[in-house]
């Protein structure tokens, strides 16, 4: 790549990328959440036309060099862009928010320490979960969920939901979510977040660049209990307590954001100086989530 590859110049691309449009910064495989090997996901980034594609997966980036192993093998115009992310958990102003890490070189040093720790945390969790789905009547054992991912994956509620919804238990992983395994159900456990603050200063010390993923999904765009002025008002207060823990940009184009949510976004990105991204938060299956964007896509969602 003769690209700027520093951090600055990283966030440069990312934004006019994102405006340009035909790319994907928000994706995950089986090495998380999603459904796809690595292989499957280059295979759609090449079947979409994208440009250029990010791999997110959340609290790790194992899956980084199979991506770029195959896009390697598969991209024979070496013509497309791929940058190394991934999707970090955080507390802010007392709620759970993601953010999404960028990055100039595929296993940051820094940030592979911490994403050990947290993986470690995220298994003690896991392993509660499912002693209390057992409580609840429910048979599972940690082992059967690796079924439903990658060899090197980490299950998680996901995996469990997947579980529950092949043993007939709910019609769909958004079911599961909502009755089951989601915050404050039955077989939720808690586990302590880090600060949205400490997050973005290890992305930061990692060379990385910090994008807030999927800003209208926290319950801060509440058109019904709050005027559009309120809305923009207390937006631009919190937006700006993350810019000035050093968060770099907003994910204005995320697939679960409708028009007038993302046209807020990017509004709000040019008063507080951050950059913009586009990611579809695509997890490769037929879910609640949004399918990967196309390379036709441009500004107002996938085409």
């Amino acid at each position: 790549m003769n690209e700027d590859m520093t951090p600055f110049g990283l966030s440069l691309f990312l934004d006019e990328a994102s405006r340009r449009g035909g790319v994907d910064f928000h994706l995950h495989s089986c090495f998380s959440d999603g459904a796809q090997t690595a292989e499957e996901l280059v295979r759609s980034v090449l079947e979409n036309g994208l440009q250029a594609f990010s791999l997110t997966d959340h609290d790790n980036i194992d899956g980084v060099p199979y991506v770029r192993k195959a896009l390697s093998r598969l991209n024979a115009k070496s013509d497309i862009r791929f940058i190394p992310g991934v999707e970090m958990s955080a507390r802010f102003e007392g709620r759970e928010v993601h953010i999404l890490g960028y990055f100039t070189e595929d296993q940051p040093l820094i940030l592979k320490r911490y994403l050990a720790r947290q993986v470690r945390e995220r298994q003690q969790r896991n392993e509660a979960m499912i002693k209390r789905l057992n409580e609840l009547g429910y048979d599972v054992r940690y082992e059967d969920l690796s079924r439903y991912g990658g060899e090197k994956t980490l299950p998680g509620r996901v995996h469990m939901a997947l579980w529950l919804v092949e043993h007939g238990a709910f019609s769909s992983i958004t079911e599961a979510f909502q009755k089951l395994l989601g915050e404050g159900r039955p077989a939720f456990v808690y586990r302590e977040r880090h600060s949205a603050k400490e997050v973005i200063r290890v992305i930061t010390a990692s060379n990385g660049v910090s994008v807030l993923a999927h800003p209208q999904e926290y319950g801060w765009c509440d058109h019904e209990r709050l005027s559009k002025e309120d809305v923009e008002q207390t937006l631009m207060a919190r937006f700006l307590t993350l810019k000035k823990a050093g968060i770099h940009g907003l994910e204005c184009d995320h697939g679960g954001a409708s028009p007038q949510e993302r046209l807020l976004m990017r509004k709000l990105c040019e008063k507080l100086s951050l950059i913009c991204t586009a990611g579809s938060d695509s997890h490769g299956r037929d879910d609640q989530h949004s399918p990967m964007y196309r390379g036709s896509w441009y500004k107002n969602g996938p085409s």
